[in-house]
């Protein structure tokens, strides 16, 4: 943790905020081992038997994801510099769930795969799957780490609790809840967390308005409300490439990664499954603009309200720690530990996804596949618990290693960037009405690759395109559109090889 922080006061938590967390913690795990008495076998171990409510299912996708990210890095996004320029996001969301439910969904409830990367090898090879597989597990590592770092950094900026501990109890707790309780544990807990995410958020808006000050001209006249930039920049984060990252980055979250498409498995029909991805979206929305929100009022609250605190957080670049240090200080004892604890449910939710839906892939995609074929069901719900397991340690290890970062918000944007080069185009390859070369998908990632590592270490856009190493700040393409390009690279240049040498077998029926 930077020095910096170091001489910083830290408000006392007390025993009624401290009484809430322990509620929430022992809640999880009530819920973790009432669900595993009910877990069958390993496939309902991930997909509950397909019979859960798709209201369950609709909310648990809007758990899954929301996050750390959104509750702690959204408010210090729109506090910055950035103001609501990154809130152009959030309504392209709804071309998101047109896309998903009238193309993707159907098809992956049709194809019945427990692993969306089973997808991949029937309409092109198996080494499509593992490349997306092995992709989509980096990318949940990270994931994991980073909204697990998030909660703990902020609870020990605000309470001096030590940050390494305040990690590992986390971890140890969501693995455990994760470990018993499979799918349905992790749906229910979702719910739950996701009710408390909301109720938290929306306390915190009795409280954030300064007295006495006119927020809407204050905050009007520091331009917080500054959504378009207008500009062309390659090299910057304007309008434009927030959209074309928004387009591209979610239809891939939605389409290619575990957690989301096994729980369209979970529902009833397929008519229920897009009802719930259309809940978790319309849900996702309004929720991103309030946390938006929630960081402008922050600052106009803090310019009125100067804190020695708040200037040390913004010089050792802490600000996603800002929208916590508020709750503690200035909201009542009980209902800050319920936002603490809200800061907590947001990164648990996301956490508890992804490890089931990392035991799922490496079961289903690899050691069902190249260790233990034909094994018992009880032998591989063993495995899968062991996995989820292994997850629950690496999270706790990632975290650690994130401690020194700062605005997460852009950290996490590289990391799904580089972490899934290519993938979208990949499966947009596999959704062509015959099946493809399998070294179309290959040779697509590579190159897609290739772009993607010219585009971080060499070509520069400003002052004149040229290729220089190492390159200057701000003067390369910006990191917003390294999915943009890396994806269409991937599928126009496996296009151009599956027509060039096109399988000869005849795909499998649609």
């Amino acid at each position: 943790m930077p020095t910096t922080l170091a001489t910083m006061a830290h408000p006392n938590f007390g025993a009624a905020n401290y009484t809430v967390l322990f509620l929430y913690f022992a809640a999880m795990l009530f819920i973790g081992i009432w669900c595993g008495r009910s877990t069958g076998g390993a496939a309902a171990y991930f997909t509950g038997e397909g019979k859960v409510h798709h209201w369950l299912v609709g909310i648990s996708l809007l758990g899954t994801y929301l996050s750390s990210l959104t509750m702690m890095a959204l408010p210090a996004v729109s506090f910055g510099a950035a103001d609501f320029t990154w809130s152009v996001q959030l309504p392209f969301l709804l071309v998101t769930a047109v896309v998903i439910t009238g193309v993707v969904l159907p098809r992956y409830r049709k194809e019945g795969c427990v692993s969306v990367y089973e997808f991949l090898e029937r309409r092109i090879h198996v080494s499509s799957r593992l490349i997306a597989a092995i992709a989509f597990i980096v990318l949940s590592i990270g994931r994991m780490g980073l909204v697990l770092y998030l909660p703990a950094l902020a609870f020990s900026v605000v309470t001096g609790a030590h940050l390494v501990w305040t990690i590992v109890v986390m971890g140890i707790v969501t693995s455990i809840y994760t470990v018993l309780g499979g799918i349905k544990g992790v749906i229910w807990t979702d719910v739950i967390q996701v009710v408390i995410f909301v109720v938290g958020a929306v306390a915190t808006l009795f409280f954030v308005f300064a007295p006495g000050v006119d927020f809407w001209a204050a905050a009007s006249a520091s331009h917080k409300f500054r959504t378009l930039d207008l500009r062309t920049d390659l090299t910057q984060v304007v309008t434009l490439w927030l959209v074309l990252q928004t387009l591209f980055e979610t239809i891939r979250i939605y389409a290619t990664q575990q957690e989301m498409t096994q729980r369209y498995l979970t529902a009833e029909s397929t008519r229920k499954a897009n009802a719930s991805v259309w809940m978790s979206i319309l849900g996702y929305i309004p929720l991103g603009y309030l946390f938006y929100f929630i960081g402008a009022a922050l600052f106009v609250y803090y310019q009125a309200n100067p804190e020695p605190a708040v200037e040390t957080l913004k010089s050792a670049n802490r600000l996603d720690s800002l929208y916590a240090y508020f709750v503690v200080t200035r909201m009542p004892a009980g209902l800050a530990g319920l936002v603490i604890a809200a800061f907590f449910a947001a990164a648990m939710s996301t956490i508890a996804s992804s490890m089931n839906s990392c035991s799922a892939v490496c079961l289903e995609d690899f050691y069902k596949r190249f260790w233990g074929r034909n094994r018992s069901d009880e032998h591989y719900l063993k495995v899968a618990k062991s996995l989820a397991l292994l997850w629950g340690v690496l999270t706790i290890v990632m975290a650690i290693l994130f401690m020194q970062i700062s605005l997460a918000q852009v950290v996490w944007s590289k990391v799904m960037a580089v972490s899934t080069c290519g993938v979208l185009g990949l499966m947009a390859l596999a959704f062509l009405p015959w099946k493809v070369n399998r070294w179309a998908g290959i040779t697509g990632v590579l190159v897609s690759y290739a772009c993607l590592i010219a585009m971080m270490f060499f070509v520069q856009i400003k002052p004149g395109l040229a290729l220089v190493y190492p390159l200057p700040k701000d003067s390369g393409i910006s990191f917003l559109l390294w999915p943009v390009i890396c994806n269409l690279v991937s599928f126009g240049v496996g296009l151009a090889i599956d027509r060039a040498w096109p399988r000869r077998e005849p795909a499998p029926a649609a």
